[in-house]
């Protein structure tokens, strides 16, 4: 009878250690632990001359990614017929902007694409589209959502606002710039939030933006700063 006791203590025993090691494994904490923030980039004209920025230009939200990298889904439906390898070239030329600064590999190299992909279903898919947005002085946006116990980010989704032109503009000053806007947003997906200080003015993640900046493209050094205190060097 000892034995036999003995034996069901250890299968108990475990069984709880299997199910602690499946739950801390899991990446999907219930919908009633996650916290959703959106970071609305609106429109503003640029200065004539920017002041310069400082080594503190870069905010932290306080979560990032656990687990690396991040995978994400383009939808490049659009209203004005910009090709799907202009789009999905430009997203991911951003997302490897972040990826370079630091030894984490962030961002999946390989994006899938998914032409019913939607913005603002929190469905733990990273999802990237082009739709009309209700406030026309809101360029893009970008909601993330994450773990209140864990501080962990979950997912992700960003929405080109359909109420700009959006394309290259390098080629053409009077469109907004697609790859521009992308890197801004792609630091709040990792966990930076927007300044709006104009000792910052310089920073990708600078909170205002408009027709024919191309500034956001690369990163500065206080962007890189924010990004390597939460992956490393």
């Amino acid at each position: 009878m000892k034995i036999i006791i003995s034996i069901l203590m250890i299968a108990i025993i475990l069984f709880s250690f299997s199910s602690i090691a499946m739950a801390s494994s899991d990446n999907k904490p219930p919908k009633d632990d996650l916290v959703r923030i959106d970071f609305k980039h609106p429109a503003k004209e640029n200065a004539a001359a920017r002041a310069p920025q400082t080594s503190v230009c870069y905010k932290l939200m306080g979560v990032k990614w656990t687990s690396l990298p991040v995978s994400y889904i383009i939808n490049p439906v659009n209203p004005t017929n910009l090709s799907e390898g202009f789009i999905t070239s430009a997203i991911s030329t951003a997302a490897e902007t972040w990826d370079v600064q630091t030894s984490k590999e962030l961002f999946n190299n390989a994006y899938t694409i998914d032409y019913t992909a939607k913005y603002g279903v929190q469905n733990y898919k990273n999802e990237i589209v082009f739709g009309d947005y209700s406030d026309p002085n809101t360029i893009a946006i970008t909601s993330v959502w994450y773990s209140k116990r864990t501080r962990q980010i979950v997912e992700f989704d960003m929405l080109f606002n359909t109420k700009y032109l959006w394309g290259d503009a390098t080629v053409n000053p009077s469109l907004m710039d697609l790859s521009n806007i992308a890197t801004h947003e792609l630091g709040h997906s990792i966990g930076l939030s927007d300044l709006y200080t104009s000792s910052c003015s310089l920073v990708t993640m600078y909170g205002y933006s408009n027709y024919g900046d191309v500034a956001k493209r690369t990163l500065e050094q206080p962007d890189i700063t924010g990004l390597r205190s939460m992956y490393g060097n």
